[in-house]
């Protein structure tokens, strides 16, 4: 039996999720957003189509271009503060304009992190969050995201559910937004 996902619409950027919690933790994430930074939440429609929180547990995520879907495990949902989860939304999204531009190049790294970053740490200025921003600033130091990296499984995992997703295979439920 398939795996129901559910999902919700908000403006042009579909957000698919295993469970109700998790959409409405990045509906509200939106709205910080929204509330924070009426500019960026603007930018973030022209950025993303999808995020796609999948069913599995792990801190990666993936941007897809030109597909615009950014894949999040969900316990990066579940475990990370509204502020921090915002403000890696806006991260993930900004990595659409470095493709359009044509500064999306792998292999990953410091060139193509530290833009996102840097977009990431304004945002967490203008809430005053400034233990987030100190926590951003020692996991890059850390380069936390090689770890990221290294889990193959969940990159396997995103882009077969890209794949699933493309061909229509997966089984999707629309909620309200009243969430």
């Amino acid at each position: 039996m398939k795996k129901t996902f559910l999902f919700i619409k908000i403006k042009s950027l579909i957000i698919i999720s295993p469970e109700k919690s998790l959409l409405k933790k990045a509906k509200d994430a939106l709205l910080l957003i929204k509330n924070v930074d009426s500019k960026e939440y603007i930018k973030i429609f022209s950025r993303l189509n999808i995020v796609f929180i999948t069913n599995k547990n792990g801190f990666s995520n993936e941007f897809f271009m030109p597909e615009k879907i950014w894949f999040v495990n969900k316990s990066v949902i579940k475990n990370n503060d509204l502020k921090w989860l915002a403000s890696l939304i806006i991260h993930e999204a900004f990595h659409a304009t470095q493709f359009k531009n044509g500064k999306y190049v792998l292999p990953f790294g410091e060139k193509l992190e530290r833009p996102a970053i840097d977009l990431q740490e304004k945002f967490l200025k203008r809430i005053k969050d400034l233990s987030s921003k100190k926590q951003l600033e020692s996991e890059f130091k850390r380069k936390y995201w090689k770890e990221i990296e290294d889990d193959e499984l969940s990159y396997s995992y995103f882009r077969n559910l890209l794949r699933l997703f493309e061909t229509k295979k997966l089984k999707l439920m629309k909620i309200k937004t009243g969430l």
